[in-house]
């Protein structure tokens, strides 16, 4: 009976042997508290703001192991924009919207500290809004050495549930913080799967990995400026406080978005249900001469209709819900946009 048992635990040894991980002198852990998401989780408010902190260490012995690179990397499941349901619904063919080329998305990639003072550990928190279509997707961490070998890695999964994912048409509120000059603010908009990324993502810094923020750039339909009030298109020119720099930001790079103020009210907005209702307000809305590269400072409840560039156009509109508040006895709220679009 001895040997059998002897057998047996030597199995179970082995078995949880060969899943200890080695060790890389790195580690990465999410911080967890009940404003922050640290763990998979589901939810049902599109474009709903989250926020999560990592913290990051290199083995503190060990004067050679330093944080040189951190990534932050989001895939959509199925694809993070809609997509029109077919008639039946029975007929969908899921390998046709699961195998999309750019489901993925580089969030954040960039050299870290150089310095042996500042490089041996990271606290970092990023706020971001979770995907407007039924789906899921995976917020994935890591901390790589310049040649891209991962040294350690953390994840979670968001859910969202839509309960109207039948629609012929796409909707979403994006609620943009005041002020929105700040790195971390989400204000370069894709209007088509509601993404508002913020300024490290899209515009980089010194520091960041250049292919990451040029497939980000090629994404981004509206700019909302640090006032907070006035949206501007990618190729609208440099004037006030809007610059984009050649370098940064090239020209190829920029999306030949146009909007235009109408004459719909929130009332009428209501009832932009369609392809063709939502087009034709896009059309009635052009201006002869009106170049349809900035709006604003935008008000409550003016309405502003869209196409996004690119090699497929699409058509939407725009409410304004609200815009910033501040004052000495008001807390400060951001600009809320209730955006519609026809599924194509």
């Amino acid at each position: 009976m001895m040997r059998p048992l002897l057998l047996f635990f030597g199995l179970a040894l082995l078995a949880a042997c060969s899943d200890v991980k080695t060790n890389t002198g790195q580690r990465l852990d999410f911080v967890g508290s009940s404003r922050l998401t640290s763990s998979n989780r589901t939810t049902s408010v599109p474009g709903d703001t989250l926020a999560s902190r990592i913290y990051a260490e290199a083995n503190p012995d060990d004067p050679s192991q330093l944080l040189t690179r951190l990534r932050i990397t989001v895939t959509y499941l199925p694809r993070r924009a809609p997509f029109l349901y077919p008639t039946p619904v029975s007929s969908l063919n899921r390998d046709s919207i699961n195998n999309n080329p750019d489901a993925g998305v580089i969030y954040l990639d960039t050299l870290l500290s150089s310095s042996a003072l500042t490089s041996k550990s990271l606290l970092f928190t990023s706020v971001f809004g979770v995907r407007t279509t039924t789906g899921a997707e995976r917020w994935q961490y890591e901390l790589l050495d310049p040649d891209t070998t991962v040294r350690a890695s953390r994840a979670f999964r968001v859910s969202m549930r839509r309960p109207d994912s039948l629609n012929t048409y796409h909707d979403y509120t994006l609620r943009l913080v005041a002020p929105a000059n700040g790195v971390g603010a989400r204000r370069f908009l894709q209007l088509n799967a509601g993404l508002a990324l913020p300024a490290y993502s899209v515009l980089g810094t010194t520091t960041s990995r250049p292919k990451s923020r040029a497939a980000l750039q090629k994404l981004t339909d509206l700019i909302l400026q640090p006032d907070g009030l006035t949206l501007v298109t990618p190729d609208s020119p440099n004037s006030g406080t809007f610059r984009l720099d050649d370098q940064r930001w090239p020209v190829a790079n920029r999306r030949l978005t146009r909007i235009y103020p109408t004459a719909e009210t929130a009332t009428t907005f209501v009832g932009l249900l369609t392809n063709s209702a939502i087009t034709n307000a896009y059309n009635t809305a052009q201006t002869v001469g009106a170049t349809g590269q900035r709006i604003g400072p935008v008000q409550a409840g003016q309405v502003y209709a869209f196409r996004t560039g690119g090699t497929t156009p699409r058509y939407g509109v725009l409410l304004v819900v609200s815009v910033p508040v501040s004052t000495a006895t008001t807390t400060t709220r951001g600009l809320q946009l209730q955006v519609r679009m026809a599924k194509q």
